[in-house]
């Protein structure tokens, strides 16, 4: 009944899952640069979380995001008008003679523009002199131009959301497969450990027996070499579990620190579950990162066709000018610090950039070819989706009946051990069969435990396909759940 309602379960929170939507512009939080430093040992929930707010690429691409969000808020700016405001005030000598200043020679960016009539005699006492104005830009026609510069700035932080989920999810994904990693080697540590006791405890019964004369004294050295080999067999499986450990701290990114996993409850094998139809792969994080793309390379193609457009313009200015030049029939105010003359101008200008077809033609062939590519990369990562989510249901099936077979292979295993135990102390059997049957019953509960985890990591790998991993770990939840009920019972 319980593996039903597990199974039912699973089911449903799988097809039922919806990865959240990219492109919703709104505040990014911080959380996840606070890094937390796990405890010594840690679960497999605890790995993930810690991963999702440690790992340096979330972090990455959440100021990428963050960027996205600003170019989006930049190119509203876009619809505010221009004003700007000059005031200047100068002593500058009246010395003027008529000349023209052509714009195509470097004098015109460093010669000041002057004005007034000629002077009639040269004086180089300064003559104070004031400018200010005002100046008033808005463009009233642009044929669509800056909304869609909003929509590509839209575009590029949905493909940066994206980006960031399918970060999120990988993230996630390499620390959960690390964790089964580590557990793995801790079970195969295990193992090897029970093989060394059966193997010591055999070489213990050969000592005593050729010490009475029962067995000849070869056998008391054959096991002291299988003990040896035995006993090299921990050490390297020692070391496996020192590096997955390794490995599973620079996935949670505290690569620097000693920790430990805790194995429960991923060394037994979870429920049957029953299989469940195909699931709609084009939620998945990775799918929609390649929809964004496609999406922002054909908002560029649209944001270049209205850059061939005419603006209309509405321009406005107002300005006041003073000089302590008396010339003027108009008096100085406050010897030409104060303006004395005031002017204003209102209008529209029309522009339309005629000569820029070619170059926005060759701009569109390269977004409408980027976005072909983008097309291509999103086929090819359905393509890889499918392929992932078919093997990931066979080797979930597989696992399973592997899984059910391995209790027996153990079982089966130390049984013939304890008869070929007993033969060899009669005398029955030599050294050979009883090293075959510790070394055959090493083997199977290595075996065991592996194949215990390979279900795990078959779950992972499934829902890993479907772009969330919240349905392995309601599956861990419940399993502990219904293994502290035992012990609770017990």
């Amino acid at each position: 009944m319980q593996a039903l309602v597990l199974a039912n379960l699973l089911a449903c929170l799988i097809s039922g899952t919806a990865v959240l939507a990219a492109g919703r512009e709104t505040v990014v939080p911080e959380f996840q640069f606070q890094p937390i430093r796990p405890t010594r040992a840690v679960t497999i929930k605890e790995a993930v979380e810690i991963s999702l707010r440690n790992y340096p690429a979330i972090n990455n691409k959440h100021f990428k995001l963050r960027a996205s969000i600003a170019n989006v808020a930049l190119a509203k700016t876009q619809y505010l008008p221009n004003l700007n405001f000059d005031v200047q005030t100068s002593g500058v000598t009246g010395n003027r003679v008529a000349s023209v200043v052509m714009n195509n020679v470097s004098g015109f960016d460093t010669v000041p523009v002057d004005s007034g009539p000629s002077a009639t005699s040269v004086s180089y006492k300064p003559i104070v002199n004031n400018l200010q104005g005002a100046n008033f830009n808005w463009l009233l026609i642009d044929g669509g131009l800056r909304r869609a510069n909003d929509k590509f700035a839209y575009a590029d932080a949905r493909s940066a959301r994206a980006d960031l989920n399918l970060t999120r999810l990988d993230v996630a994904f390499d620390a959960a497969d690390a964790f089964l990693t580590a557990v793995a080697a801790k079970q195969v540590i295990r193992a090897t450990r029970a093989a060394l006791e059966h193997m010591e405890a055999a070489n213990l019964r050969a000592k005593t027996l050729v010490a009475e004369g029962l067995r000849p004294g070869v056998d008391a050295a054959d096991f002291d070499f299988e003990v040896s080999r035995t006993k090299i067999a921990l050490i390297k499986a020692e070391k496996e579990a020192r590096l997955a450990l390794v490995g599973l701290a620079e996935k949670m990114g505290v690569a620097a620190t000693d920790l430990d996993v805790v194995s429960d409850p991923l060394v037994r094998s979870p429920s049957n579950m029953q299989e469940t139809g195909p699931f709609d792969l084009s939620s998945h994080p990775i799918a929609l990162f390649k929809t964004a793309e496609v999406n922002r390379w054909r908002a560029k193609q649209v944001l270049l066709d209205k850059a061939y457009r005419p603006h209309l313009w509405l321009n406005a200015s107002m300005w006041g000018r003073g000089s302590g030049d008396r010339t003027s029939p108009i008096k100085p105010v406050a010897a030409g610090v104060l303006p004395q003359v005031f002017n204003y101008m209102i209008g529209v200008s029309y522009s339309f950039p005629v000569m820029e077809y070619f170059p926005l033609k060759a701009q569109k062939d390269m977004a409408r070819s980027n976005e072909l590519a983008a097309k291509a990369d999103y086929e090819l990562a359905m393509q890889v989706l499918e392929k992932k989510d078919a093997r990931a249901r066979i080797l979930l099936a597989q696992a399973r009946k592997v899984a059910d077979e391995t209790p027996t292979l153990v079982e089966t295993a130390r049984v013939r051990e304890i008869k070929v135990l007993k033969r060899y102390s009669a005398g029955l059997t030599n050294m050979v069969s009883l090293a075959q049957a510790e070394k055959a019953l090493a083997e199977a509960e290595v075996e065991d435990a592996i194949a215990q985890i390979d279900v795990w990591r078959s779950i992972l790998a499934l829902t890993y396909v479907q772009g969330d991993l919240k349905p392995f770990m309601q599956v861990v939840d419940i399993v502990q759940g219904n293994s502290d009920s035992k012990q609770d019972l017990k």
